[in-house]
């Protein structure tokens, strides 16, 4: 650092430079904006008042092991080691009056802040005049700026970069990085050791904090450090001799009996004070007082002797040993000042501070640095340091788990305000787990507190999973929520949490899973309900919906006769909550109507459609808007037309679907897929009604409609097609229908479910092509319908696809092949004398 040093008094750029924000905006530099951005802080709102009253903390005052307080680390730091503060004197002061020395004190407080931004404009002048440099090639001058650069943030934020503000760390990263691309670009530089060392400790600094605490610039300041120390010209730099250990210097090199004698660490003072000289080469080492007090047996006095000069040894050694003691105390003892305890003289403070004092360095370095990172809302990176600490020794005593409890209440509760759910529930969670373990001398304030914020959290990330689509996640988030729920014994809360748990079971086609949650849920509201008639209005909601999506869960799974059970117990509890005629009893009848038909109980669910219709039409007479939704009225419409297929009134069917039709175009036209459907089946029964002409329009606009609806593999566009290739091969439209036909035997095989039969399709296809005089073709594809036939097992198909065969192979002049077919068919044939017995002859 003695290289920054001679440079503060020359700047160039020191007061006064407005010029910077403008290089700023002209370098376009993706870190230049770092310097210009401010770190949130927040206060601890709470200072774990059991143990003890804090004392207010005089302005100014530091020690060396406390912790800076939010948004003046830097201030302190740059107090601390600027050329004003750090010089201190000896000499006795004269007493001035009240008036000069407010008037001193004044000045000095104005001098040092005068510094400050003298000292944040130089920092942010020269990066950015660096920047520029470093753009245009010119290493030797953007080193000088950035080094500077360097030393001023330094200056203003300190030497521990644990105990850095946010902005400072990130700013002095980014000058870091900048100079590691100097010496990285700069040719003239061979050893790119200094590169590797800048963007070493670059990286160091933003891995300081957890990527999820990090802006986003940050992030991407760290995937660009990464990559350049991939690089090769780093990765063959100079080998740097690695540091000594830190247990090196108290490693024994004495013999085997003076390891006995003095024991750990006493030999290597003895023997290296025997061989410097005695105390005064120990004393010139700048070695304690006690180690340059040690001095060999042999140059002891010779009046005192061996023995004496053991005893003075021993006596310096003591004394050193309480003087590391005192050090390390000492350095511990900064926890008193930050949780205001050094007043209190009560039990629970005492053990604090014994929990503490007792706390290995790096464990109390570990919370020194979370407590720091709670007042710099950098909340997952708090939360690391202090879940590092759930091993310690410390956390035997109930007094520093209630203070790790309430570091981790207050991770919560900031998070939670920063929309950062997961670091939150995750703090909540550790937090409860804590508390539990003193269940009987923990308030109850704090266990609800943690709880409640446990399930508010769980709760928002299954929301957001389930917006993701992420069901599975969802149901693992409100399994916890629920489990929270019901050891408060708060079961409304609770059923809502598994209901919404059954419903995400049903959109990953879990449905038996969900059924048995949903009979839990009944289970839940009926306990200590002795019947529905007193049954509390919020529990016979949660129950109504628990029926209904069971009902559904029975009906996906095919269990028709559960779901008719479900239906029967449902209806009437909606008639009751709700009312008859009401939306959600007119809607339940459609939909048991539905499964009647399901179970060819026709005369059931026409007098449930027939009631319902009743209604729709005097309601429609009154002008009213429709009794139920347009699902559930298209539904009702469909379930009508069925009955009536079943029970051979084709022409009622037809009309019911013209009604359907006009229904979609006039209360839900944008929906296609419904209205294709209809248009489909419209089609299909006037062509069933020999209607072709009025048919094919109906079905042309129907595959039309499914062409940009689905891919060429669905088995609703295979259905248009061969609706349409049939239709237009009775209308004796043959180059329309081979054409259609060439296309669906491409695509037909690939179909998984389809809902027509390829053999009919291959069959159809055939006569075709025999008739267009595409022999091959046809032959091809009586072939493949033959041999899909046989495992069908309708006769009677069969016999007209071998005649069919047959016919082709003799125009093709296969006689054998012909032959042969014509013998099997007339075999098959003699026991009936039918038509095609004599096509056989």
């Amino acid at each position: 650092m003695s290289k920054f040093k001679n440079k503060i008094g020359r700047s160039g750029y020191a007061s006064g430079d407005d010029a910077s924000d403008v290089i700023s905006e002209l370098s376009h530099d993706e870190t230049a904006s770092l310097t210009s951005n401010t770190s949130k802080s927040s206060a601890f709102r709470s200072r774990m008042s059991r143990f003890g009253k804090k004392k207010r903390k005089k302005e100014g005052a530091s020690g060396s092991g406390s912790t800076p307080s939010v948004g003046s680390a830097s201030k302190t730091n740059s107090k601390s080691t600027t050329p004003t503060a750090a010089s201190t004197s000896a000499r006795p002061q004269a007493v001035s009056p009240p008036g000069s020395v407010s008037s001193a004190s004044r000045r000095s407080k104005h001098s040092n802040q005068s510094e400050e931004k003298r000292l944040q404009k130089d920092a942010k002048s020269r990066f950015n005049i660096g920047l520029v440099y470093l753009k245009t090639g010119d290493y030797s001058k953007a080193q000088d700026n950035l080094e500077h650069s360097l030393y001023c943030h330094v200056q203003l934020a300190g030497h521990n970069p644990k105990m850095y503000t946010n902005q400072s760390l990130y700013q002095i990263a980014s000058v870091r990085e900048k100079l590691g691309d100097c010496y990285l670009g700069n040719t003239a530089v061979v050893d790119k050791c200094l590169a590797l060392d800048h963007f070493e400790e670059a990286k160091r600094l933003l891995d300081s904090v957890h990527p999820e605490d990090a802006p986003d610039n940050v992030k991407e300041m760290l995937e660009r450090v990464d990559e350049k120390l991939k690089l090769p010209e780093l990765s063959h730099s100079g080998v740097r001799k690695k540091p000594p250990p830190v247990t090196k210097k108290y490693e024994m090199q004495g013999n085997d009996k003076a390891k006995k004698t003095l024991g750990i660490g006493v030999a290597a003072v003895a023997v290296g004070g025997a061989a410097a000289g005695g105390a005064a080469a120990a004393a010139n080492n700048n070695a304690p007082v006690g180690a340059a007090a040690a001095t060999s047996p042999t140059q002891a006095n010779g009046k005192k002797g061996l023995k004496g000069g053991f005893e003075k040894f021993g006596h310096n050694i003591e004394k050193f040993g309480k003087e590391v003691a005192g050090v390390g105390l000492g350095i511990k003892s900064g926890f008193e000042e930050i949780l205001g305890l050094e007043d209190s003289d009560d039990e629970n403070a005492s053990g604090l501070r014994a929990s503490i004092s007792n706390m290995h360095d790096e464990e109390a370095e570990a919370l020194k640095i979370a407590i720091s990172h709670i007042q710099r809302d950098n909340h997952r990176t708090a939360l690391n340091h202090l879940l590092s600490l759930k091993e310690c020794e410390a956390m035997q005593n109930w007094a520093f788990r209630a203070l790790m409890a309430d570091y981790m209440m207050q991770v919560a509760d900031s998070a939670m305000e920063s929309s950062k759910t997961g670091v939150a529930v995750e703090s909540y969670e550790e937090a409860l787990a804590i508390l539990k373990q003193d269940e009987d001398t923990s308030e109850e304030e704090d266990l609800s507190k943690a709880r409640k914020g446990c399930i508010k959290g769980h709760k928002m990330i299954a929301i957001d999973c389930e917006g993701f689509g992420d069901f599975r996640s969802a149901i693992e988030q409100r399994k916890r929520a629920c489990e929270l729920l019901e050891s408060e014994n708060k079961v409304v809360p609770a059923c809502h949490q598994l209901i919404s748990i059954a419903y995400n079971l049903g959109k990953v086609d879990e449905y038996d899973k969900s059924s048995v949650i949903l009979s839990d849920v009944c289970r839940k509201l009926f306990k200590g309900v002795t019947s529905l008639d007193y049954m509390p209005s919020d529990r016979l909601h949660l129950l109504v919906k628990a029926y209904h999506m069971r009902a559904i869960c029975f009906t996906k799974m095919a269990k028709w006769k559960p779901a008719l059970d479900q239906y029967d117990e449902l209806i009437p509890l909606v008639a009751k909550e709700s009312g008859r005629g009401s939306l959600d009893y007119m809607s339940l009848t459609i939909r048991k109507a539905a499964l009647l038909v399901t179970l060819k109980n026709y005369a059931a669910a026409t007098e449930l459609l027939r009631n319902y219709f009743q209604m729709a039409d005097i309601n429609d007479g009154a002008g009213n808007e429709l009794i139920v939704g347009p699902d559930d009225h298209s539904l009702a419409l469909d379930t009508s037309a069925a009955i009536d297929l079943k029970l051979g009134k084709v022409d009622d069917a037809i009309t019911t679907f013209e009604k359907k039709l006009a229904f979609l175009e006039e209360h839900l036209p944008q929906d296609k897929e419904m209205k294709s459907d209809a248009m489909h089946k419209l089609g299909c029964l006037l062509s069933y009604k020999k209607n072709h002409e009025e048919a094919l329009p109906l079905l042309q606009s129907a595959l039309d409609t499914r062409k940009f609806l689905f891919d060429g593999r669905n088995k609703f566009l295979i259905e248009s097609s061969w609706a349409v290739a049939a239709t237009n091969q009775t209308l004796g439209d043959t180059d329309k229908a081979l054409a259609d036909y060439e296309i669906l035997l491409e695509k037909i095989d690939l179909v998984e479910d389809s809902p027509i039969n390829s053999v009919v399709v291959h069959n159809s296809a055939g006569k075709l092509f025999f008739e267009d005089g595409k022999i091959e073709a046809a032959v091809s594809s009586f072939t493949k319908a033959l041999e899909g036939v046989e495992s069908q097992g309708d006769d009677a198909l069969k016999k007209n696809i071998m005649l069919n065969l047959a016919n082709a192979l003799a125009a093709k002049g296969e006689i054998d092949g012909a032959f042969d077919l014509y013998e099997d068919l007339e075999r098959m044939g003699k026991r009936k004398r039918t038509q095609l017995y004599y096509f056989t002859l």
